[in-house]
């Protein structure tokens, strides 16, 4: 999973709705509310491999990190180019408008940043599909409920591992047999 530099940490793809929000909350509480729960998983895994926040949902259209700090991310969490790019796919042709995310072709907007920024650790926290190119690095949760606890433990094993292929490796102590 990893090619890139041994000091950059991962990369934390995060979409809003179905992830941080979710639709059950937001019936009770709503729209447009952040969960301060689910809110809390992802601070959590966010200090706990030191990963850098870059927004991939709807939300980056304005500036989220104010909304998303105040309900419990890390304020220095972001990454420095904290939003993926609206592509032009990502937009209705006829109004401009943007697309909802299971025809905006997020992963492709995914592709796009890790490659213009270099970055090889990364995972993805998406209630939508995103694209076989991520399968590996993503994190499904059901938009009704949010992340589960088997969504965080699959996080945390695929954070984990990209820490593992970071980690430098030290040189085996070779042995041979005495003759």
């Amino acid at each position: 999973m990893n090619s890139g530099s041994q000091e950059e940490p991962p990369t934390v793809y995060l979409d809003v709705d179905g992830v941080v929000t979710t639709v059950g909350y937001q019936r009770r509480v709503g729209k447009d509310r952040l969960n301060p729960a689910q809110v809390a998983l992802v601070a959590s895994l966010v200090r706990e491999f030191d990963a850098r926040v870059v927004v991939s949902s709807t939300w980056r259209v304005e500036d989220c990190r104010p909304a998303l700090i105040e309900a419990g991310l890390p304020e220095t969490c972001f990454h420095s180019d904290w939003r993926t790019a609206i592509l032009p796919t990502s937009r209705d042709a006829k109004t401009g408008a943007m697309l909802p995310a299971e025809q905006a072709g997020r992963g492709n907007e995914i592709n796009e940043h890790a490659t213009r920024n270099r970055i090889t650790d990364y995972l993805v926290l998406d209630d939508v599909e995103v694209g076989p190119v991520h399968a590996a690095r993503h994190v499904r949760p059901v938009a009704e409920f949010g992340l589960s606890e088997a969504d965080g433990v699959l996080a945390r094993s695929l954070l984990a591992e990209m820490e593992d292929l970071r980690r430098p490796r030290g040189l085996e102590k070779i042995h041979t047999p005495r003759t």
